[in-house]
């Protein structure tokens, strides 16, 4: 019954604001979005002031550049997100249909955060976190009978039935790439099936205490070890990861890190997914905005752009566009996200060779 009324109440918030269409039978779920910005934009500068990218500064850095950089235009697209609260009409029916009195809510109410769950006839417990654009999912009949199994599905397997997962939920296919399983975990795997590492007693028992998908999310591989070998067993849940991707492109952090659109939790031998989060995209408006010229764009690559002076040197090898998130004043406002370009390459640093990225703001 609760499910019911979670979904009806969802129905009426969004109807009366003329957001929802008549819902027709399909054969697989329709993909998940958020709504779009309710208002036109104008092309140009249409947001009014939007918060400043940070700026560069001057580094004696030893930075080579092995690539040829863009060309850009004098004006840039900037994307802005809508809020992640009600608006006032939704907030006004909602508040209505769950009889909350008028009195207490005031006068010039901003909807901050909100929040709901359901279940379903599947075993599914679902859960919006408007905030963070964060669904959370978990499915008990999805556990591993175990904490143990003999080995892991190939790579392929697993990041086939990830896809199967998403595809199934109608997550928007858009909105993700890269899944893999996590880093540390995919680097130790690999080294097992190599042979350059195998697995002792004191791994196993360690993989005993995985007991739940939480624990699981929380741990690491095992450091590399290649003494006092036993037999191979492998914890009975994977953990995968994925980038977030807004038009097709990666949202980067100042040190070049994707931001991470969702982590779930496989169970190893019916590859069904246990429990997790995935972040959802909006649907972004757009308007130009002043570009910074060749020459800078240029100069704040070579002062090693958001992430300030690289030690040792760094030879960019490769440019590709992204988004960086500018600031914002609070967590309910429009969030902007500028084009970047990003600069990958390798740094040398003590003899070490280490991947890094360089992210330079277009936006004046």
């Amino acid at each position: 019954m609760r499910k019911y009324f979670f979904v009806s109440l969802l129905a009426l918030i969004f109807t009366a604001s003329g957001c929802l269409e008549p819902i027709t039978s399909v054969n697989v779920a329709e993909p998940i979005t958020n709504l779009a910005s309710r208002t036109g934009v104008s092309q140009r500068q249409g947001f009014g002031a939007i918060p400043p990218a940070p700026k560069t500064e001057a580094t004696d850095s030893v930075i080579r550049i092995n690539t040829d950089l863009p060309t850009l235009q004098p004006d840039i697209s900037v994307l802005r997100l809508p809020p992640t609260g009600l608006d006032s009409i939704q907030f006004q029916n909602l508040t209505s249909a769950i009889g909350m009195p008028v009195g207490l809510i005031g006068e010039q109410v901003r909807n901050l955060d909100y929040s709901f769950a359901w279940t379903n006839s599947a075993g599914e417990v679902w859960e919006y976190i408007s905030g963070f654009r964060r669904l959370s999912y978990a499915n008990i009949l999805n556990s591993p009978n175990d904490t143990l199994t003999d080995n892991w599905p190939s790579e392929q397997q697993i990041i086939d039935a990830f896809y199967a997962f998403m595809y199934d939920h109608g997550i928007d296919p858009l909105s993700y790439n890269n899944p893999t399983i996590e880093i540390s975990w995919r680097e130790w795997k690999n080294k097992i099936d190599k042979d350059e590492a195998c697995i002792s007693n004191s791994d196993i028992n360690t993989f005993r205490q995985i007991t739940t998908p939480q624990n699981m999310m929380a741990a690491k591989a095992p450091a590399i070890n290649t003494a006092n070998c036993v037999a191979k067993q492998f914890p009975s849940r994977i953990p995968i990861t994925y980038n977030l991707v807004v038009d097709a492109r990666n949202i980067l952090s100042a040190d070049g890190k994707a931001q991470s659109g969702g982590f779930l939790i496989m169970n190893a031998e019916t590859l069904k997914i246990e429990y997790g989060w995935i972040t959802l995209t909006a649907s972004p408006a757009r308007s130009d905005y002043p570009a910074i010229t060749a020459q800078e764009m240029r100069e704040h690559l070579l002062n090693g752009g958001l992430g300030g002076k690289i030690e040792g040197t760094m030879d960019i090898n490769e440019v590709f566009f992204g988004f960086y998130r500018l600031n914002e004043e609070s967590s309910y406002d429009y969030q902007y996200l500028a084009p970047a370009l990003i600069g990958t390459g390798i740094q040398t640093l003590n003899g070490a060779k280490i991947p890094y990225n360089i992210v330079v703001p277009l936006t004046k």
